[in-house]
């Protein structure tokens, strides 16, 4: 899971480290805490990682903030993503976003850590749908731009 590296989400990592701790979440965890003042005590965790693709690759579910450079790197590999939005950041162009991801199948959007638990559930059976963004071509666009 990751927190990101703007802004810490203490609660988030708190919740996950709980979850753990009673054995609702038994499976291994690693968290990117970023700047926390949180350390959990129940879970693997770096502060940064210089690159997190090989936590990702060994992920059954990937828990994250709703940063738009997470959700790609993961929704284009089809890879099972929660995100929660961090209380201390307000909406914008993520938002945007997450609710086409959503709506796509492509990541679920947990908007409350009280749904936490019940979303990583749903996460482990159901079937995410790989993102393929539609590319560019650079003739095409020429084209309509001329015309």
């Amino acid at each position: 899971m990751t927190v990101g590296t703007s802004l810490p989400h203490d609660e988030l990592i708190m919740k996950i480290d709980s979850l753990v701790k009673v054995g609702k979440i038994k499976a291994d965890v690693v968290a990117q805490i970023g700047e926390g003042k949180y350390i959990p005590k129940n879970i693997e965790y770096v502060r940064f990682a210089p690159s997190l693709e090989e936590y990702y690759l060994k992920a059954e579910i990937i828990v994250s903030n709703c940063g738009a450079g997470t959700i790609m790197e993961n929704v284009t590999k089809g890879r099972k993503l929660i995100v929660i939005q961090n209380p201390d950041i307000t909406g914008g162009h993520e938002w945007e976003l997450v609710t086409k991801m959503e709506e796509g199948d492509h990541l679920i959007w947990c908007k409350e850590l009280d749904e936490l638990e019940s979303s990583i559930h749903t996460a482990s059976s159901m079937q995410f749908k790989r993102f393929e963004p539609k590319q560019l071509i650079l003739s095409k666009l020429i084209e309509e731009i001329t015309s």
